[in-house]
């Protein structure tokens, strides 16, 4: 995607009229693929650029304008790629511990009860953490989210949560409850040593099948509310 945005033809504004909309409805494609794949491993205010960056189809000069701003923003991209290589993409193939789709369902998921924007806030932080190989970060704000949504399931701790939901998901909750938690608490409380090892990718990646079921039952009892 990044050689093709490099080497991408563009036609100026006297050319024929169905060039101008091949060229803009083509770089509208892509652009798009850029938003949807690598705003997700970008820091949050290159993501925010790359998202606000669009193509009108009927202007040329509109894609001469999403020309200048990718490509001012590639050289981040391909940093944050170089970041995942190293980290998170080298162990799960996967650059993210939350499917940024479930993110957007819950940005947008409301209740007259509580208000997700923190909760949507942190999710892409875990994100952002992970997709730069910030592994002690990423599963300290996973623990936090294990603090922070049982009033959503009625109860005031994430054990009265795992001790009162249904068989179908007891396992999978206990496993946050009794895995993830025990690893984020020993980096929160481990003092240094004369050997020390930073976390590793597969300390994280077990949790993430949970963690995301964990916020689709979220998100499915603030609309069921």
């Amino acid at each position: 995607m990044i050689d093709a945005a490099r080497s991408f033809r563009i036609c100026g504004p006297s050319d024929d009229p169905d060039e101008q909309t091949g060229v803009t409805v083509g770089f509208r494609y892509l652009l798009v693929q850029f938003q949807r794949l690598a705003a997700p491993l970008l820091a949050e205010a290159e993501a925010s650029r790359l998202n606000a960056i669009a193509v009108d189809v009927h202007s040329i000069y509109s894609a001469f304008d999403a020309m200048a701003e990718l490509d001012a923003l590639l050289p981040d991209i391909e940093a944050a790629l170089a970041r995942a290589d190293e980290s998170a993409l080298a162990v799960g193939g996967s650059a993210w511990i939350i499917d940024p789709a479930l993110v957007d369902q819950l940005s947008t998921a409301t209740s007259s009860d509580v208000d997700v924007t923190f909760l949507v806030r942190m999710c892409r932080e875990i994100n952002s953490c992970f997709a730069h190989g910030n592994l002690v970060a990423t599963t300290l704000l996973m623990r936090a989210v294990l603090n922070y949504v049982p009033p959503v399931f009625g109860q005031e701790t994430f054990a009265q949560v795992v001790a009162h939901i249904g068989r179908s998901l007891k396992d999978s909750f206990d496993h946050l409850e009794n895995g993830l938690r025990k690893i984020a608490d020993f980096h929160a409380h481990r003092r240094i040593a004369a050997t020390e090892y930073y976390p590793s990718p597969a300390q994280v990646e077990p949790f993430k099948p949970q963690f995301e079921l964990l916020l689709q039952q979220v998100a499915v009892r603030m609309r069921a509310g």
